[in-house]
């Protein structure tokens, strides 16, 4: 297990939601900016990492096949943010 703290996020309708991960916790988090998800991710210690998920590349209609497996995958528990 990694010894730094880090910290995966992706952007939704109500704010950025993400992952903070380190050697003693993994915890989920959530602010409306993203200096307010920062903030809260570093409650538990420094963030050392952030990845920002942003895809590259949107198609022009329809939805993108990886969202459509997710969703499927995830079911009604899906996004807390829709």
């Amino acid at each position: 297990m990694s010894q730094r703290r880090v910290l995966g996020a992706d952007v939704c309708s109500k704010g950025w939601v993400g992952v903070a991960s380190g050697p003693h916790a993994t915890a989920a988090c959530f602010g409306p900016t993203i200096r307010d998800l920062l903030n809260v991710a570093a409650e538990d210690g420094d963030i050392e990492v952030v990845a920002l998920d942003i895809p590259i590349g949107l198609p022009d209609t329809g939805h993108r096949l990886a969202d459509e497996l997710a969703r499927k995958a995830v079911g009604p528990a899906g996004s807390p943010c829709s």
